[in-house]
This record gives structure tokens, sequence and C-alpha cells, in this order.
């Protein structure tokens, strides 16, 4: 009998570019050595390590121009189990610029914007998709043209069908979704601080925020801290977990929260305590680190 699969859904995909130099001067010519491409974007990066985990998926996600064609050949190659939404519009390409010294500065565009029947034709995917998921994973920025309320509907729809949401995403759609009560989500601390309305600048300000934030989903909450670990929270009264990140030579940061997730959703699926699910996470953002970038 089919396993049925882990729904992730990325409604802001994007061709990752990596151009190595060996340092970047303002204002002069920058020599690019070498350059990487590989389907990126924080949707795909999680379906991407929830199958090299062993995990079913199903990734639903807008393609559109050669980068969207350039994606499908990616995941193909990759043996990650896609339905496209087509749009008219071309698929985005995000820009790493990585020195020898290891710095990155990442240049990401902000289109395509969706029409509304695009749209719609999203909506329908993902919420057809529901039907046959175990869980779904909503994960990266809402696209340009989307109600901000898409990602809320989605999480409600789930909830409605007893289906477990891992939320990944920031600004107004995340704040919309709360509410909504995903079973989990997994803010980084710039987004935790953009949905608790103020900066946190300590240990004790940043628990407050995700004790405010596990009241509001009555669910669990993640923070990503980096180099520090990340945090976990079940309930408002209960302790919190903290799990340092593991020592290993860093070669790529990209994506490593997303890994983060992808791990954390395995171990759930496994039918693994709640205990585990933060160490797995820990893991697989450490494998993600220690790889060279896709």
């Amino acid at each position: 009998m089919r396993q049925r699969p882990i729904v992730v859904v990325s409604t802001n995909p994007a061709v990752d570019v990596e151009w190595r130099v060996e340092s970047l001067q303002p204002e002069e010519k920058n020599e690019v050595r070498s350059e990487s491409r590989w389907p990126g974007g924080k949707g795909i990066n999680v379906a991407r390590w929830l199958v090299r985990l062993g995990a079913q998926v199903e990734l639903i996600l807008p393609l559109g121009g050669t980068t969207g064609e350039e994606i499908v050949r990616g995941l193909r190659s990759e043996a990650i189990p896609y339905r496209a939404v087509a749009i008219g519009k071309p698929t985005r390409a995000n820009v790493v610029v990585t020195t020898d010294s290891g710095v990155q500065y990442r240049l990401n565009p902000t289109w395509p914007v969706l029409d509304r029947d695009e749209v719609k034709q999203l909506d329908q995917r993902v919420r057809e998709s529901l039907a046959g998921a175990s869980m779904i994973v909503i994960s990266g920025a809402l696209v340009r043209g989307a109600p901000i309320g898409l990602y809320a509907g989605w999480v409600k729809a789930a909830g409605a069908l007893g289906i477990p949401v891992f939320l990944d995403c920031d600004g107004a759609a995340f704040r919309k979704a709360v509410p909504a009560r995903p079973f989990l989500v997994k803010p980084n601390l710039h987004e935790l601080e953009q949905w608790a309305g103020r900066s946190l600048k300590d240990h004790g300000e940043r628990e407050a925020a995700l004790r405010q934030l596990t009241a509001a989903t009555r669910g669990w909450v993640v923070l990503s801290c980096g180099e520090e670990g990340a945090w976990m929270l079940g309930n408002p009264s209960d302790a919190l977990v903290q799990v340092p990140a593991k020592t290993v030579r860093v070669r790529n940061t990209v994506g490593a929260g997303d890994a983060m997730l992808a791990g954390i959703v395995r171990s759930f699926s496994r039918n693994k305590l709640p205990s585990e699910w933060l160490r797995a996470g820990i893991q697989a953002a450490a494998l993600s680190i220690g790889r060279a970038p896709g």
C-alpha cells in the first residue's frame, strides 16, 4: 500500500545560482570563477531534504518561462515528485555570491506576480492534494499577486481534515496564518521579531515571544538561531527545549533552515517523540551546511 505523501507547497520557487569570486569589490570588475545552478527556494529545499531523508513527497509549485523549465529538469534529475501550475511570467532566479573568505551576498528578486486565474489554479491544486496527504508543509514567502490570507486558508482547510500543517513563512502572510493554528511554525529570529512587533534583544525576550506565539497557535514553535542552534516550545507552560548547532565545516549556509524543517517533519512522520524532532532537524541542518549547494 502506497504511503500517503507529505505535500510541500512552494508558492515562490526559484533557480538558485551561486557565483564564486575571489572577493567582491565595489566599482570594479569582479571575475566569476564558477557558476552553479539548481532548483531552489525554501519549499523546494524542504522537499529535496525530505526526499534525501526517505520520505514520500508531493511538491506543488507555480512555474513559468525558461527558468521554470530549468527547475523541472532539476526536479526530475533529483527524483523529486512535483505538480506544477503553469504561469505566464518567468520563475525568478536568486543569486548568491560567495567569496574565497566564505562571505556570501544574496540577491533575491521579488517577481513574478501571479494573476487571479493563476492564483485560483494554485489554490485548487493545493486543496485537491489535501485528500491524499499525510501532512502539509507550506514553506517560503507568499508569491506576489496572491491574497494575504492564502496560507491561512490552506491551514484551515487542512485542519478541518485533521492534517498537520508545518508553516515557515514571514510577514503579513505569517501573521494572518497564525490564528488558523498551524501544527508547527518555524520562524527565525527576524521573523519572530516581525510577528512580535519588537526587537528581541536577549534570551528572555525571545522566550517570552515564543510563549506568546505558542499560545496563539496552540501548537509547536521552533525558533532557528543559526550558529546558536534552535529552540522548541510546545505549550506556553512547558520548559523550553534548546539544542545547540553541530560543529561542521561550513560549505554553504543557504537552505540550512529548510533542511532543519525537513528533519523535523521527517522525524514527526516516523512517529518519533517531540524530544527527538529538534535533534533530527539540527542533524539535517548540519548535513546541509557541510554539503556543496544544491
